[in-house]
């Protein structure tokens, strides 16, 4: 039994499928179950169960996780609202489950964070994420940390938001000029966690980014090539950028998130910070995996806004 916390999320739905071809028994945990219904399509009957959790409760994790063998720590948020808060969700909640994964005994837990977190970060998403990661590892010495790059694939924020916005817009924003990005294709990433399981592996650190390493505004260029557009770049100064994602999170919280998480101040912060693999900790090739690129990649699901 495999339990899997953000299953339906973006990177969750991919892990599931791979190891639900794989034959695995996976409860997966959402806050809203009918809305992770179509991942039962990833298994036989019975295989995958849809639960409903918090992940805050300690009392109820201990039901969800239950005998499981693995427990795989998906979830996340890149901005916050009202009830969703970094600290909760980053560091709380993933302590409680660090918590009663070692009250159970069980074998095996894999916590996804991401390149960039760090617990002195001045980026409050960064931060919380980094200070994650290392409680997890005091309370549960032997667990599997992935800190992936950009994640791109059919269903990401970044590359689809930004296509959305080539449709309407003449002017694409580019924030953090010289911050660097290593996208890595969202199916690879959940590769490296199935691998993992399949090898029961324990005190994996590994950094996954993809083959090619890009400016912000090398993605937007990219971007535009796959759409057959031709749009300008605005290079947004980071005084400007923090004005503009104030404005934005003040109008969230206004609206009560009615008003879209364009830009955050958080996101903001974390621009500033190179988003690349390090040396000395595992990567991709340690795995034996070798990573799409974008140019294979993106023509896939880019088709709808493409011009002809």
């Amino acid at each position: 039994m495999i339990t899997v916390f953000g299953g339906s999320g973006f990177l969750g739905r991919y892990i599931v499928h791979q190891l639900g071809n794989l034959g695995f028994k996976i409860r997966v945990v959402v806050r809203k179950p009918n809305n992770a219904l179509f991942l039962k399509v990833y298994g036989k009957v019975g295989q995958i169960e849809i639960v409903r959790g918090d992940i805050s409760n300690s009392d109820s994790l201990k039901d969800l996780i239950g005998k499981s063998e693995v427990v795989i720590n998906c979830v996340a948020i890149f901005y916050e609202t009202n009830d969703q808060k970094f600290k909760k969700v980053h560091v709380n909640a993933a302590c409680e489950i660090a918590e009663t994964c070692k009250l159970l005994g069980v074998k095996q837990l894999i916590h996804i964070s991401s390149l960039g977190a760090n617990s002195s970060s001045k980026s409050a998403l960064l931060k919380t994420k980094g200070e994650g990661e290392e409680r997890v590892l005091n309370i549960f010495p032997g667990a599997n940390i992935i800190r992936p790059s950009l994640i791109f694939g059919p269903e990401d924020d970044f590359f689809n938001r930004f296509a959305r916005m080539a449709l309407i817009s003449p002017v694409l924003p580019s924030v953090g000029s010289a911050t660097k990005f290593q996208p890595v294709f969202v199916n690879d990433v959940a590769k490296a966690v199935t691998f993992l399981v399949i090898n029961k592996s324990e005190k994996r650190y590994l950094e996954l980014g993809g083959q090619e390493v890009f400016l912000f505004i090398d993605l937007l260029k990219k971007l535009l090539v796959h759409l057959n557009r031709k749009r300008f770049i605005f290079r947004v100064p980071l005084f400007l950028a923090i004005i503009m994602a104030s404005i934005n999170d003040f109008l969230r919280l206004m609206t009560g998130n009615i008003f879209p998480a364009f830009l955050t101040v958080a996101q903001v912060n974390s621009f500033q910070f190179d988003n690349i693999c390090g040396s000395g900790v595992e990567k991709f090739e340690d795995l034996g995996i070798e990573p799409k690129g974008l140019d294979i990649v993106l023509p896939t699901y880019l088709t709808r806004f493409r011009k002809k």
